[in-house]
């Protein structure tokens, strides 16, 4: 897999966690785990991959299909590979989505968690501007 370089400004966690992704223009689902977690994106490791450009909508259940916690987010696919797809974070995310995600990140990186509020300021600064 191939990452942008600006996938690599951003700590990633690396854990698996249930996702369903639902392309957007038909609402066709994919189901699949996460393999890496960022603020900026997400690594989706699944067996049928939608092509780089769709647009979908993605939620991450933090605790399990049963849990009330999920993240739910827009996003764009950038990288497609033979084990599944990179989606970037395309919107802003609901206030629970937004605390359920920056808690993952910050709680699981091996980053300070100076870097990481700086990160997240710099994600939020970059989806106001597009």
């Amino acid at each position: 897999m191939t990452h942008s370089t600006d996938l690599r400004q951003y700590t990633r966690i690396s854990m698996k966690v249930e996702v369903e992704s639902e392309r957007i223009s038909d609402q066709e689902k994919r189901l699949g785990s996460t393999n890496c977690v960022s603020m900026n994106g997400i690594f989706i490791d699944c067996d049928m991959p939608f092509e780089v450009g769709t647009k979908c909508r993605v939620s991450i259940f933090v605790g399990g299909r049963e849990s009330d916690i999920s993240i739910q987010v827009k996003a764009e696919v950038i990288t497609v590979s033979q084990k599944g797809m990179g989606v970037k974070l395309i919107s802003h995310l609901e206030l629970d989505s937004y605390n359920h995600l920056r808690k993952l990140v910050m709680y699981n990186a091996d980053s300070s968690t100076e870097r990481v509020e700086t990160e997240i300021k710099t994600h939020l600064d970059q989806i106001r501007e597009e």
